[in-house]
């Protein structure tokens, strides 16, 4: 499946611009600025969260009612059913009832429903259909002919080679998903019976809006929801290890996702999710945001991140943001961090042009360039544990309109809120030395007193302020 896309990332590739890191060692230019290479072209930030959208109003409904599908509606009587019992249970051989929303009683005369034959419900305008746990293994072509199915609940795939959705339906093969999976099929639900999603298991079920896995799935394989074009909600359970390469690939109607439980995900899972809103995802050593959809390097961020995307949080237990992990992700508004995170890498945000806030209460270590041209950042609240702000940490952060710093840090080094033309407020708190152009541009100071501080040169709009 990945060779599929070889010609477009190739084509995207070559256009894409190498974006240079500005460091302590590069020269200020002629007018006495740190060199860089971020321009303020025109851009627009993003404001909105798509939380007025159609899109979001179908993900919050099927959120909702999801797991109430069949809440208020009882198991069928056996009289609904032709049956025989043996010493392994009870097979159910046909469904004689005219229920269109049916529930699959899990016991018969006392005894388990294990099993139902392949067209037992053939010929029945079924609109919802409850298959319980007790019943262990599925039939090929179980649900043939039930055409009018809008909700199913399912207590697993088949198994093997046939564990896709399309075996129920009759199919032989995962790429016939799209030719026996009834296009009224909307929900779907599984139950503790599914331990895992096959490779390409639910590939090309376009019409798909909603799948809720239970917490007994540990593995996702790749391409499992390849081209689930219109899957809105998709909740994975709480247990999941992996997931593999371009798992939910051209799902372009997906809100959201909680990704943060796998400790293994490939490549380009979400490539081509043109829809998604926000990401729950757990932060990984040199990892970066557009490795996800389909980005080979830190560089092409911008060019594979979906421009729908505006949330990301990261999962408690994670430690560091990486080097560059969103850098140029320019539609992204918020990022929720968590308490356990102490470091934030070198450009981790840089060119986030529609981030607002962010705040860092736990944060020790904040890189060089770590928010450059992050020009709509209104708010950076700094916790009690830094002690490393870096090198242009905050450059060209235009519409930051106060800082408060904390006493645990001692130094401001070069250039740290160069460009900062809102900056209204600045409390210095342990800092006793001020790095050259750490506050060049500041024109909206007001008077801070910088007694006992050593203040280096290009801070005259601080020097200025304290002196008025």
């Amino acid at each position: 499946m990945k060779n599929k896309l070889i010609s477009l990332l190739a084509i995207i590739v070559c256009i894409a611009i190498s974006v240079s890191l500005i460091g302590c060692s590069e020269t200020d230019g002629e007018d006495g600025t740190p060199n860089g290479n971020y321009e303020a072209e025109t851009f627009e930030p993003v404001t909105d969260r798509g939380e007025e959208s159609d899109l979001y109003k179908r993900y919050a409904e099927y959120k909702e009612n999801a797991d109430l599908a069949f809440k208020s509606n009882s198991p069928a009587s056996q009289d609904s059913f032709e049956y025989e019992t043996s010493c392994e249970g009870v097979t159910i051989k046909k469904y004689v009832g005219e229920e269109t929303i049916l529930v699959v009683p899990e016991k018969i005369g006392g005894m388990a429903v294990t099993y139902i034959e392949a067209g037992a419900f053939s010929g029945k305008n079924l609109r919802a259909l409850y298959i319980p746990d007790s019943v262990e293994s599925i039939a090929s072509g179980l649900l043939s002919g039930c055409d009018a199915l809008v909700t199913l609940r399912l207590p697993m795939l088949g198994f093997g080679e046939n564990n896709f959705l399309g075996y129920v339906f009759g199919a032989s093969a995962p790429d016939q998903n799209a030719v026996k999976v009834p296009v009224s099929l909307d929900m779907l639900m599984f139950g503790d019976l599914l331990t895992e999603v096959a490779d390409n298991a639910f590939m090309g079920c376009k019409t798909l809006s909603a799948v809720v896995l239970p917490n007994t799935v540990k593995s996702i394989g790749s391409g499992a929801f390849y081209e689930c074009s219109d899957l809105v909600y998709l909740y994975l359970g709480e247990r999941v290890e992996k997931i593999g390469e371009y798992a939910f690939a051209y799902c372009r109607a997906l809100y959201s996702v909680d990704i943060s439980m796998a400790e293994e995900i490939g490549d380009g899972v979400l490539f081509s999710c043109s829809a998604i809103n926000n990401i729950k995802l757990t932060a990984r050593e040199d990892d970066f945001l557009g490795r996800l959809f389909g980005a080979e390097k830190t560089e092409y961020n911008s060019d594979f991140v979906s421009a729908s995307l505006r949330c990301v949080e990261i999962a408690e237990g994670s430690k560091a943001i990486s080097d560059r992990m969103f850098s140029s992700c320019k539609y992204i508004t918020e990022v929720i961090l968590p308490k356990s995170l102490e470091t934030v890498g070198i450009r981790a945000f840089y060119a986030c042009r529609s981030l607002g806030a962010i705040k860092m209460a736990s944060v020790k270590t904040v890189s060089d360039d770590a928010f450059f041209g992050c020009d709509n950042l209104v708010e950076a609240e700094l916790g009690d544990s830094l002690d490393s702000l870096g090198m242009q940490a905050f450059f060209g952060c235009k519409a930051l309109k106060s800082i408060s710093l904390p006493d645990t840090l001692k130094e401001l080094k070069s250039a740290t809120f160069y460009g900062c033309s809102s900056l209204v407020t600045v409390e210095l708190g342990g800092v006793r030395r001020i790095g050259k152009d750490a506050f060049s541009g500041c024109v909206k100071l007001t008077p801070v007193s910088t007694s006992g501080i050593e203040v280096a040169e290009g801070n005259g709009a601080l020097k200025a302020s304290a002196e008025e």
